[in-house]
C-alpha cells in the first residue's frame, strides 16, 4: 500500500452533503504510509460539521475493506481550518463556484 493507493480509495469517499469526494474538497491533509500501516489527517468543512463523523467512519472503513490486515488510522484535525480554496477546480465547478475567483483569492 503506498499514498497513491490511498488517495485513490479515499476518492470514494464522498460528503453527503456535497456530493463530492473527500479528495477533491481538500478535506485529506496528509496521507504517510509504512508496511503494514496508513495514517491519514482528514477534516471536515467545518469542526462542527453534523456529517463528520460518519464521513470519518467511512474513510476508516473503505481503507480497511481495500487493505484488509493493514493498520489503518484516520485522525481528525481542524488546523489549519478547511476553505474552499481548499478544494480542485472540479469540486469548485460542481459547488458552482468560479474557479478563476477562487483561485484568485486564494
Amino acid at each position: 500500500m503506498n499514498s497513491r493507493q490511498v488517495a485513490e480509495t479515499l476518492a470514494h469517499v464522498y460528503d453527503p452533503e456535497l456530493g463530492i469526494d473527500v479528495v477533491a474538497l481538500g478535506l485529506v491533509y496528509s496521507i504517510e504510509t509504512e508496511p503494514g500501516r496508513a495514517a491519514v489527517l482528514m477534516t471536515t468543512t467545518t469542526a462542527s460539521c453534523p456529517m463528520g463523523p460518519a464521513i470519518l467512519e467511512d474513510a476508516e472503513t473503505m481503507l480497511s475493506l481495500r487493505f484488509p490486515g493493514e493498520e489503518i488510522e484516520v485522525r481528525p484535525v481542524f488546523d489549519p481550518p478547511w476553505d474552499i480554496r481548499m478544494a480542485s477546480d472540479e469540486a469548485l465547478s460542481a459547488l458552482g463556484f468560479p474557479v478563476r475567483e477562487v483561485r484568485a483569492t486564494g
